[in-house]
């Protein structure tokens, strides 16, 4: 009985595998590193009696204690593992998960890192013409689980030069999806704020002072 529950355990993660691109890359396997790859995003949630537990994770149950696996989607549209098992054995779930320390805040990532977004700004910004000086604006958007962006908005003091906003508004609509790893079953939109600089061509600014 016991080679058959660790045969169908093995078959219930490749079909997993299959269906979410799952790796060993996950967080329960190592810690997860930036700038974030597309694998690092991927995540597998795991149902024990219908219920998602904090911290619980697969190996805290043994195969003989598993009564039924099945491979469905969770109430939030993610691709999930449900299992079965008797109350005391999901107790003893529970008690070994609240022993783990867990931060399940999501990672949110431009594609390859800070530094790629930042050499994405410098290429794609349009400085307006007849631009003077420089000055920084600061946009708000939303990041949605899928990483797409969206409701970019100037935050705080806009621009006085209207062709400066809009250039910004332009610069966050065109920005390419987000890299995101959610650590819970239920995923919010994510909201930022990035300051965008413009600076007029041809000249030198040091510390805040205009030299040309």
């Amino acid at each position: 009985m016991k080679k058959i529950l660790l045969f169908s355990l093995i078959l219930v993660q490749a079909s997993i595998a299959v269906a979410q691109n799952y790796c060993v890359n996950d967080t329960i396997v190592r810690e997860i590193q930036f700038p974030l790859t597309e694998r690092d995003t991927e995540t597998i949630f795991y149902y024990f009696n219908n219920e998602w537990i904090r911290g619980a994770r697969l190996d805290y149950v043994s195969a003989d204690s598993i009564q039924k696996m099945e491979v469905k989607n969770d109430e939030y549209g993610n691709r999930a593992l449900f299992l079965t098992v008797s109350p005391e054995t999901l107790a003893e779930i529970k008690a070994d998960a609240r022993k783990i320390w867990v931060c399940d805040e999501p990672l949110c990532e431009f594609p390859g890192g800070n530094g790629k977004l930042k050499e994405w700004l410098d290429e794609n910004i349009r400085i307006p013409d007849g631009f003077k000086g420089s000055e920084r604006v600061l946009v708000k958007f939303t990041v949605h689980p899928d990483g797409s962006i969206s409701d970019p908005s100037i935050f705080r003091r806009p621009s006085k030069n209207e062709a400066v906003n809009q250039e910004a508004l332009r610069l966050v609509n065109a920005l390419p999806k987000f890299r995101v790893k959610y650590y819970t079953p239920q995923k919010k939109n994510l909201h930022f704020t990035l300051p965008i600089t413009f600076k007029e061509p041809g000249a030198i600014f040091i510390r805040g002072d205009e030299n040309k």
